[in-house]
C-alpha cells in the first residue's frame, strides 16, 4: 500500500497523511481528532512511511546514515542512544547499516547510503589486518557519484582526506602512557595489540613505541604481542616475562591475556599498565574479572598491578557529538566545520600506586601530551 492508497482509505489528502506521520501534532496543521484517527489507522493496517522512497524523489531526504563496522557490536547500544536521541529532537531519521569484517560489506553499505540520498553519513570503520588500511573499495563507490554527502568517521578515521573525523588524540595518548611508565622507573616494555586493528589503535601504539625510542629505550627492550582470532602463542607470552611497562590496545584484551601471562611467570605486582576503554564497557566488564586457579592474585583486577591507567571516554557522548556535527554539516557550509574534531579522554589511575602523586607530578614539557578533562565531549 502506497501513501495515496492509504490516504484514500482514511478519506484525506496524501499531503495530510504525510504531515501526520512525519510531524508531531503541534506542527501538523490538522485537528487532534484527524491526527489521532490517521495514526490509529496506520497502526491498524501496518502502514509506514517509506523514507527511502521519499529520498529518491527529494534532495532533502531528512535521513542521516550510520555505517557500523563489524567490530563495534559491544558499543552499539550506548552510541546509538546518543545519536538517535539527538536526531529525534531535530525530527531527523536515522538509517543504520551494520557490516561484517569484509571490504565488500562496507562498499555495499556506502552504495546503499548514497542511493538513499542520506544528508550525511556517520561511519565506524571495520578492523583490517596488517599495517596498511585499504580504502580503494570505498573510493570506487564514491567515484560513481558526482556528489556525495559529508562522511564523518569515528574512532580513528580511514585516511580519506575528504572525510571528517571525530576521535581522540591517539598518538598523544600512547605517548603519555610511555612517559608515565618511564617516570615510574620502567625500562622494559611490551605492546599488546590485536592483529586486526584500525587507525586509533595503530596510532596509540605508534605514539607509545616512538616516545620510548626517543627517550633512549632500544628496540630490543620493546616487545610486541599480537592477538589473532586463534589466540596467542605461549612463545609470545614468554617475550613479556621481563617487562615492567605495558601498553594494551583495549581493556578487554588485558582481561583476556593477563591470566595467561601470569601462568608464564609474569609478575603483575611490578607492572605499570596503560589501556583505553569506554566507561559503559568498564561497567559491563566488571563482571568479567579474570580469576586464576589457586586464588592468586586476589582482590579487584586493577589491584593486581603496581598501577593501571585507563583512558576513559563516554560512548554516549561520542554519539551525541557525532549527531551534532552531522546536523551542522547538513545545514552549514562544509568549510565552516573542521575536518578533525577531538574528544577528551579522562585518565583514571587504579591499582596500588599512589594516585595523587601520579597525577600531580606529571612533566610533559618535552612531548605533545593528551589534554585531560572530566568534562563532557568538547568540539575543538
Amino acid at each position: 500500500m502506497n501513501i495515496r492508497e492509504f490516504a484514500a482509505l482514511c478519506g484525506v489528502a496524501h499531503s495530510t497523511v504525510s504531515r501526520v506521520l512525519n510531524q508531531p501534532w503541534e506542527t501538523s496543521r490538522t485537528s487532534r481528532i484527524t491526527y489521532d484517527r490517521i495514526r490509529a489507522k496506520a497502526a491498524e493496517v501496518g502502514f509506514q512511511v517509506n523514507y527511502y522512497a521519499q529520498a529518491l524523489h527529494s534532495k532533502n531526504s531528512n535521513c542521516l546514515g550510520l555505517i557500523i563496522g563489524g567490530w563495534m557490536q559491544s558499543l552499539t547500544e550506548s552510541l546509538l542512544y546518543g545519536v538517535s536521541n539527538t536526531l529525534d529532537l531535530q525530527d531527523k531519521h536515522l538509517s543504520v547499516i551494520t557490516c561484517d569484517e569484509t571490504l565488500k560489506s562496507e562498499a555495499d553499505a556506502f552504495e546503499k547510503m548514497l542511493v538513499y540520498n542520506a544528508e550525511a553519513v556517520l561511519y565506524i570503520p571495520t578492523r583490517q589486518a596488517g599495517r596498511n588500511y585499504a580504502i580503494r573499495h570505498i573510493r570506487k563507490v564514491l567515484e560513481k557519484y558526482l556528489q556525495y554527502p559529508p562522511v564523518i568517521t569515528l574512532y580513528g578515521g580511514t585516511g580519506i582526506p575528504e572525510f571528517y573525523q571525530i576521535g581522540f588524540h591517539d598518538y598523544e595518548t600512547g605517548s603519555q602512557a610511555a612517559l608515565r611508565q618511564l617516570r615510574n622507573g620502567c625500562r622494559k616494555f611490551g605492546l599488546i595489540q590485536t592483529f586486526y586493528r584500525h587507525f586509533m589503535f595503530r596510532e596509540m601504539a605508534r605514539g607509545y613505541r616512538e616516545t620510548l625510542r626517543k627517550k633512549g629505550i632500544p628496540a630490543s627492550q620493546i616487545k610486541e604481542l599480537f592477538f589473532w582470532n586463534e589466540g596467542f602463542s605461549s612463545a609470545a607470552f614468554d617475550e613479556l616475562r621481563e617487562v615492567d611497562g605495558i601498553w594494551c590496545s583495549h581493556y578487554v584484551l588485558l582481561l583476556h591475556c593477563i591470566p595467561q601471562m601470569i601462568q608464564m611467570g609474569v609478575e603483575c605486582k611490578r607492572l605499570h599498565v596503560d589501556t583505553i576503554c569506554g566507561m559503559e564497557m568498564l561497567e559491563m566488564y566488571r563482571n568479567l574479572q579474570p580469576s586464576l586457579q589457586g586464588g592468586e592474585p586476589k582482590g579487584n583486577f586493577p589491584d593486581w598491578f603496581d598501577s593501571l591507567m585507563v583512558y576513559q571516554y563516554n560512548v554516549r557522548d561520542v554519539g551525541i557529538m557525532a549527531a551534532e556535527i552531522t546536523l551542522q554539516l547538513s545545514r552549514k557550509n562544509k568549510d565552516e566545520i573542521p575536518k578533525r574534531i577531538y574528544l577528551e579522554l579522562t585518565p583514571c589511575l587504579k591499582g596500588n600506586h599512589n594516585a595523587e602523586q601520579e597525577t600531580t607530578d606529571i612533566d610533559v614539557s618535552d612531548s605533545a601530551v593528551l589534554e585531560v578533562s572530566e568534562k563532557r565531549s568538547i568540539l575543538r
